[in-house]
C-alpha cells in the first residue's frame, strides 16, 4: 500500500498520514482509510476530489467501494466535516456521507 499512501500524502500539501485497511462487505471489496488534514481551513471539494483520485489511480479496479475519513491533525479525535467538499462533486457522483465520505468504483471513477 505504499504506492497508495504516497500519492494520497501527494494530493494536497494539507494531507497527511494515510492509513487503509481492505475488508470484505459481502462479496464487494471495500478499502477503508483515514487521513490527517493541517491546518485550519475547510477542506473543499478539489481537495478531496484530488485525494479521491489518488485512490482511484494507485488501486485494483476490484476495489469496489472506498470510504475516506479525514481527522484533524491537531486533535485527531475529530473528525472533518466533508459536507461542503462533497456538495460540489460532479452531480453524476453519488456520494454517501456517513462522517466521512463513501464511494462506489464507479463513482471514483467519474472524477
Amino acid at each position: 500500500m505504499s504506492a497508495l499512501y504516497d500519492a494520497v500524502t501527494a494530493s494536497d500539501p494539507r494531507v497527511a498520514d494515510p492509513l487503509a485497511t481492505i475488508s470484505y462487505s459481502g462479496f464487494a471489496k471495500t478499502l477503508s482509510m483515514s487521513v490527517l488534514i493541517t491546518g485550519d481551513e475547510p477542506v473543499g471539494t478539489e481537495t478531496l476530489t484530488a485525494i479521491l483520485v489518488a485512490v482511484r489511480d494507485t488501486t485494483p479496479d476490484d476495489i469496489e467501494t472506498v470510504g475516506l475519513i479525514a481527522r484533524e491533525s491537531a486533535d485527531e479525535e475529530r473528525i472533518v466535516d466533508l459536507r461542503s467538499a462533497i456538495a460540489g462533486l460532479p452531480d453524476d457522483v453519488t456520494a454517501l456521507y456517513d462522517g466521512g465520505v463513501t464511494l462506489a468504483r464507479v463513482d471514483l471513477d467519474k472524477l
